[in-house]
Parts: structure tokens; C-alpha cells; sequence
């Protein structure tokens, strides 16, 4: 873990020195990470996917072999199987974590001391934002992607109802993570937010053209 918190500190301190922005170079190296990080994310999309898909065929199992007891379980044995790979595929998510908390350990500790041109109303990247402007837009891009289901062109192939608690709960969590943390913290949470928005968007987009083809 040390050795990569010490190499990001490298990547941060060489971007700094070719931007002369230290938000900038938070900027860069928090989209850097994730794009390095991107084949394990796509990856755990498509189990998370296959995953919703298995939970339908098993209610569809259900139904079909209600009637025949060997039948459905044998459906069920060969389901079962599949939704273990399934899982397996989903755990990609944990090999994303120690490269994230090593960037985020790297920003908490940051020895810089300077103003960024992305956030003019603060005076250095290592205090809070006194007037919450970070904290809000980090509340907006967490509540984003939940919002997605909303948008007509998904709104067909959407199957999760709209979650109106969980929003307000994910709008409440996400301003008090941010509300007396370093702004540095925040560039990174809401750059990284911002990001995974728009792999979820491209993702969506995929999966349903993908479908359409399959359906022609």
C-alpha cells in the first residue's frame, strides 16, 4: 500500500510540476487512475448485469417448472452454478480498492499548500470549503446516476423503481462527507463521481444498442 501511495505522490508531484495547478493535476490523476482502472470496472458492470439477468430467469424457472419438482431442480443446480460466476465477477470491485484508498490516502496527505484555479474562492486545497459550493456539487453528482431512469431513453429498459429515500439518503451522506474535508478531497470525489457517471451512461448506451441488435 505504501508503495503505491508513494508512487501516485511521484504522478501527483510530476503533473504539479508540468501544470503548475495543483487541482488540475488532482483532476488528471484521479481520471488517470480510473481509466487505468476502467477493464476491472466494465467488468464488474457486466457481472452486476448478468447477475439481474439470472434473478429474472430464475422467477421465469420457477414459473416454468412449477409443475415438474426433477425438472426445476435441476433448472435451479445449473443456475446456481451460474450465478456463483456471476458473484466471482463482481468481486473485481475489490482489487479496485487498494489503488483507490492509496489515492486517497496520497491527496489527505498532501504537503502542498496552494489555491487552484478550478476552485478560486479558496485559498489552499488542504482546508474545507467554508461556503459548501464543493460539497454541493459533489451532492449533484452522487444523486446523478440515479437519476438516469428517469431519462426517457432508459426509462424502457430500466427494472429498478425509483428509490425516493435512497436518494435523499444518498444526498445527505454525500454533503456530510464532504462538508469538512480538504477541497483536495473533494476534487478528487467529485471528478471520480463525474466520471463513473459517464462510464455508466457509455455502459447503458452499449447494453442497449447491444439489445436492439440482438432483438433485429
Amino acid at each position: 500500500m505504501n508503495f503505491i501511495s508513494s508512487m501516485l505522490q511521484d504522478l501527483l508531484n510530476t503533473l504539479f510540476s508540468y501544470t503548475g495547478d495543483l487541482g488540475v493535476s488532482i483532476v488528471l490523476i484521479t481520471l488517470l487512475v480510473k481509466l487505468i482502472l476502467m477493464p476491472l470496472s466494465l467488468k464488474q458492470k457486466f457481472a452486476m448485469r448478468k447477475q439481474q439477468d439470472l434473478v429474472e430467469n430464475m422467477e421465469h424457472i420457477k414459473e416454468k417448472y412449477k409443475n415438474n419438482t426433477k425438472e426445476l431442480e435441476k433448472q435451479i443446480q445449473q443456475h446456481s452454478a451460474e450465478t456463483m460466476k456471476s458473484m466471482l465477477g463482481c468481486s473485481t470491485l475489490l482489487l479496485q480498492m487498494p489503488i483507490v484508498y492509496a489515492l486517497y490516502n496520497t491527496f489527505l496527505n498532501m504537503p502542498h499548500n496552494d489555491r487552484s484555479v478550478l476552485i478560486p474562492w479558496i485559498s489552499s486545497l488542504n482546508v474545507c470549503d467554508n461556503l459548501f459550493i464543493i460539497p454541493c456539487i459533489y451532492t449533484l453528482a452522487m444523486l446523478a446516476p440515479n437519476l438516469i431512469g428517469l431519462i426517457p431513453y432508459f426509462k424502457a429498459s430500466s427494472k429498478v423503481a425509483f428509490n425516493k429515500h435512497m436518494v435523499i439518503s444518498t444526498a445527505i451522506m454525500s454533503f456530510i462527507l464532504t462538508a469538512k474535508t480538504p477541497v483536495a478531497i473533494g476534487l478528487y470525489f467529485i471528478t471520480s463521481s463525474i466520471y463513473s457517471f459517464v462510464e455508466d451512461i457509455c455502459f447503458k448506451i452499449y447494453i442497449k444498442q447491444k439489445n436492439k441488435l440482438s432483438f433485429n
